[in-house]
């Protein structure tokens, strides 16, 4: 078929992306993938739908291993036509009622395509291991489990993350786009930092421009500000203003095609105090060290160490109690793999990494919250920061 127009990709980066997983599913005795989370539909179809924000209306799509097995869509019939416009995928078997030979509900038109590809008792790949959630209620996912007596139901999920954990060009260039969005956020928001604004307002500003730079939804913020968040984590913008004093840790992306930026910098309401200058500097050093240490055959446990070490040798130690210093990022904020201590995972090119250490002074956290992050690919040859942003303190007049 030819491209759908307001597909995210050209055709031809879906059909690579089923050839690998068929690659995987053959290796792995898998004779389907069955997805049904926003991530995995859209990474396979690519339609562009806000039914997501529905849980009314599960959408199923059943990649096959067998190459002349075409790709297939259980979908409601309000979608149908989205799907045709968005999605490079022509098997739509819509589901609800009144379009001729839809099926009546979402689990029986899954059911009919199993039995039309000859696969009601073969092996097939769910959602269901790290990090993977199903898009249906139990009571669907029951009446799926119920129906296939004779089929062998496996958790896909390594296989899935296998896949996605390896960005290609036109991936990585979303995630750019992401990421310079983000950027000229920060650059707006940071530029607009006084004494007593309020956290919303922050964010409100700085969603506003993520927005006006990819013409999409913002995207997400997490700030934490004053000794009342700083042990505070994933934490949304409070309606409380940030006062002289304060350090301010922003974490914010914006999202492009579905990808999603992740970053975090850093803001003093007035000058730190020495005692803050200190961690933050240990800090930049850390999370540089980090990144430098980012390459195609490094582990992700070196990762680990290269940021641990640096905080050790600034007496840090009794502070840090993380298990993980970074994460993949993609269709997911948090994606597999993690920077984690031990971890023998090698770090490979494609891959798109967080490098973020991350702690307080404990137990009191009342110094301050001291983080950095960055977005970083792995090159053939190292890797390239997607985060321009400076990771200076921005220090806010008073």
């Amino acid at each position: 078929m030819g491209h759908p127009e307001f597909s995210p990709f050209p055709v031809s980066e879906y059909e690579d992306r089923v050839a690998k997983a068929r690659h995987l599913m053959e290796e792995s005795g898998i004779d389907a993938l069955v997805l049904t989370s926003k991530e995995n539909v859209v990474y396979f179809a690519g339609i562009q739908t806000i039914g997501w924000d529905s849980k009314h209306r599960p959408l199923i799509v059943v990649v096959p291993r067998d190459p002349s097995c075409p790709v297939h869509m259980v979908l409601a019939e309000s979608l149908y036509y989205v799907a045709r416009e968005s999605s490079w995928v022509d098997e739509l078997r819509p589901w609800g009622g009144w379009m001729e030979g839809a099926s009546d509900d979402p689990i029986a038109g899954a059911f009919q395509v199993f039995q039309d590809l000859g696969l009601a008792t073969g092996t097939l790949g769910l959602e269901q291991g790290y990090g993977q959630r199903m898009g249906m209620s139990q009571e669907d996912y029951s009446k799926l489990v119920e129906g296939l007596p004779e089929a062998k139901l496996v958790d896909g999920s390594e296989l899935i993350w296998e896949l996605r954990m390896i960005k290609s060009p036109l991936e990585i260039e979303a995630l750019r786009k992401a990421c310079a969005a983000t950027t000229s956020a920060f650059e707006k928001g940071f530029s607009a930092l006084r004494p007593g604004m309020r956290e919303k307002e922050l964010a409100g500003i700085m969603f506003a421009e993520m927005a006006r730079h990819t013409d999409e939804r913002p995207g997400f913020m997490m700030v934490r500000s004053g000794p009342r968040k700083y042990r505070m984590a994933n934490v949304l913008a409070f309606d409380k203003p940030m006062v002289a004093g304060e350090l301010v840790v922003v974490d914010s992306g914006a999202v492009y095609k579905d990808y999603w930026a992740d970053f975090m910098r850093m803001s003093s309401i007035g000058e730190p105090t020495k005692e803050q200058r200190r961690f933050f500097d240990a800090t930049l050093e850390s999370q540089q060290a980090g990144v430098d240490k980012l390459a195609p055959g490094v582990t992700a446990h070196d990762i680990f160490s290269a940021c641990n070490d640096v905080l050790v040798a600034h007496g840090l130690a009794d502070y840090v109690t993380f298990e993980r210093l970074g994460h993949g990022v993609g269709l997911d904020m948090h994606e597999p793999p993690s920077m984690a201590r031990g971890s023998e995972l090698v770090v490979r090119p494609g891959m798109v990494l967080t490098v973020e250490p991350v702690f307080w002074d404990r137990p009191d956290g009342k110094v301050g919250n001291f983080a950095l992050e960055d977005v970083v690919v792995v090159t053939e040859e190292g890797h390239e920061v997607l985060s321009l942003f400076p990771k200076d303190l921005h220090i806010v007049p008073v």
